[in-house]
């Protein structure tokens, strides 16, 4: 599968991160090219950088939550979604 076919499936953070494992693992491959190691590394930091963004994003809102105190009823709003199909995003519970 080539890097773009899963860029464009990995919507989800959990595939990113499960991507991101696997270009690890084939980094590791001592059998691997230089140039496909180089390929392979960037799509790793576009990746990692990605998932750093989604958490921070969540960092972010779970703070929100702790800081409105138990007495009042928390504000909560769904993350942002890449894809921008709300029915993607999990509603709150």
């Amino acid at each position: 599968m080539t890097p773009t076919e899963n860029d464009t499936k990995a919507d989800r953070f959990e595939d990113q991160l499960e991507r991101l494992e696997e270009i690890v693992a084939n980094l590791e491959d001592e059998t691997v090219g230089l140039e496909e190691a180089l390929e392979l590394f960037e799509n790793g930091m576009e990746l990692a950088k990605s998932c750093r963004a989604r958490l921070e994003e969540v960092e972010k809102r779970v703070q929100q939550l702790l800081e409105a105190g138990e007495g009042d009823e928390p504000e909560t709003a769904p993350l942002d979604d890449d894809d921008g199909d709300p029915d993607s995003a999990e509603s709150p519970r």
